[in-house]
């Protein structure tokens, strides 16, 4: 084994023996599934290790699922415990990401080296670091796609500086499986092969990858008419119906509005992500933010799959009409900031922003900022839940606006209490009607005909469209309980007659 090896696996398991300890040492005082996403992951979970299929098993029909790749979903199903409640499997999914910090963090450390080519012990404390830090430690406590993903990413690119591109691109493909905007980086690697070695040489990469990706991609195509109407741009359905959908509904907002209102989140983001979290002014945030980026395209200029596809990642960000930079910016963090350390012109330099790196990510992890939020929703959430156990009768219909955290919890078949038309609040500013209002809840009302709707404490989902049709329909909720804090149960009475006012799309 050569020095250079020696020195490359040192920095694996280095890093991975740190990410580890940071797992050991985060609390763990938060249920999951209230991020919706995870408990979702875990629902389908269950169906590929229950019963062998791919469906949503809350909703009433069971339809096919769409929208998520099986990847990360099969990966949980490993850890899912048949005969167990939906509760205590939701806890011992927790625990796959806790064991896969380590090897992220492992793998992490090599890109630094073998990519980007930083010291062993460099690139060590920076895997470590970045992990730990609020932006990516908020991915990794709960059971969501995004720390895998971003492990075979990583993999990926050492197997592409390796000029192993088959298995770049099996990897990169595994990667899409396991979470849907991974697909530029591959789309990434055919193109640089076809850039640098011409379009025979991209060949490979490109079969292998449709190949890998053919059995989803026919799958979604097969079962796309199974989604009803009355659920497009309700969790259900592929990404590209959704995105479909909202350019049909508005073109101009989708294509203008999106991206120009997006640039600048994304780039406060980035700023936000390098302090840890939200304590300085907007400004600084965004000064930092431009800097990260010219850093990152600085250093992506000589690794030409990292740069097409961090490119086409921004790009697909920039378009897609939903707010969520920090969770976009986390998913490829630690990437970001090895770029920046590539970029940087001495050592020096590059120490120095690592200690600074380790510092806000230390005193972040010790206030607990990446966690912060799941520990906000959880005491609600299970709040909520003990609150209207005994109120709803087993087996009765339940509209809420995380469908799949309520069936786990309660064992009552759930379905959404709201459309997402996120193009709306590009277009008006503000989220009461980013989530549909009174009807497109009496369309779900009519088509499925739920017993119960929840309002959670939570967000805007389903509050908006709620508290529109009482205005419009009196009677056709009748409320059973609430509290002062904003969350309710209501009796749904779908005989009564109702035409609430057609909201603009």
């Amino acid at each position: 084994m050569s020095s250079w090896s020696r020195a490359a696996v040192g920095a694996a398991l280095g890093a991975a023996l740190g990410g580890w300890i940071v797992a050991a040492l985060t609390p763990r005082d938060f249920t999951v599934g209230t991020f919706q996403d995870d408990a979702q992951y875990a629902v389908l979970a269950k169906s590929i290790r229950e019963e062998h299929t791919y469906r949503n098993l809350n909703f009433p029909g069971r339809p096919p699922e769409l929208k998520f790749a099986p990847g990360w979903p099969a990966v949980l199903a490993l850890a899912w415990k048949p005969g167990a409640s939906g509760d205590a499997n939701l806890q011992r999914l927790r625990w796959v990401n806790l064991m896969l910090v380590g090897p992220l963090a492992g793998v992490v450390a090599v890109a630094g080296m073998q990519v980007f080519g930083l010291p062993a012990a460099l690139s060590a404390i920076v895997a470590v670091a970045s992990v730990a830090s609020p932006a990516e430690q908020t991915w990794w406590t709960i059971p969501m796609s995004e720390p895998l993903c971003l492990a075979l990413l990583a993999l990926g690119l050492v197997l592409v500086a390796g000029g192993r591109f088959r298995g770049a691109a099996l990897t990169l493909a595994a990667a899409v499986y396991v979470r849907s905007i991974a697909a530029p980086f591959l789309v990434a690697l055919v193109i640089a092969c076809a850039w640098k070695q011409g379009w025979k040489r991209a060949v490979q990469p490109a079969l292998i990858g449709l190949g890998v990706l053919a059995p989803w991609i026919l799958y979604v195509l097969v079962n796309r008419h199974t989604v009803p109407p009355v659920l497009a741009g309700a969790g259900y359905g592929s990404y590209a119906a959704f995105y479909g959908q909202g350019l049909s509904a508005d073109p101009v907002t989708m294509l203008f509005t999106v991206p120009l209102a997006n640039a600048p989140m994304i780039v406060q983001a980035l700023g936000r992500a390098v302090l840890g979290w939200h304590w300085a002014p907007q400004a600084v945030e965004i000064v930092l933010g431009l800097a990260i980026t010219w850093l990152v395209a600085r250093a992506a200029r000589l690794r030409p799959v990292f740069l097409i596809g961090l490119g086409l990642y921004v790009l697909t960000v920039l378009f897609w009409p939903f707010p969520q930079e920090d969770r976009f910016v986390g998913s490829v963090w630690p990437l970001l900031l090895l770029a920046v350390l590539a970029a940087l012109p001495s050592p020096r330099v590059r120490w120095g922003l690592v200690c600074a790196t380790a510092l806000t990510a230390t005193l972040g992890f010790a206030h607990a900022k990446g966690i912060e939020r799941h520990r906000e929703r959880s005491r609600s959430s299970l709040a909520l839940m003990d609150s209207v156990r005994t109120r709803i009768p087993p087996g009765k219909l339940v509209a809420t606006s995380n469908p799949p955290f309520v069936y786990l919890r309660l064992g009552n078949p759930t379905m959404v209490s709201w459309r997402e038309r996120s193009y709306r609040w590009y277009r008006e500013g503000y989220w009461a009607t980013a989530w549909g209002l009174g009807d497109d809840l009496w369309e779900i009302i009519r088509a499925y005909g739920p017993d119960y709707l929840i309002i959670e404490r939570r967000g805007a989902e389903g509050r908006y469209a709620a508290g529109s049709l009482i205005r419009q329909c009196p009677g056709v909720l009748e409320r059973v309980w609430g509290t002062p804090g904003g969350e309710y149960l209501f009796a749904v009475h779908d005989g009564l007659p109702c035409a609430p006012e057609t909201t603009k799309q």
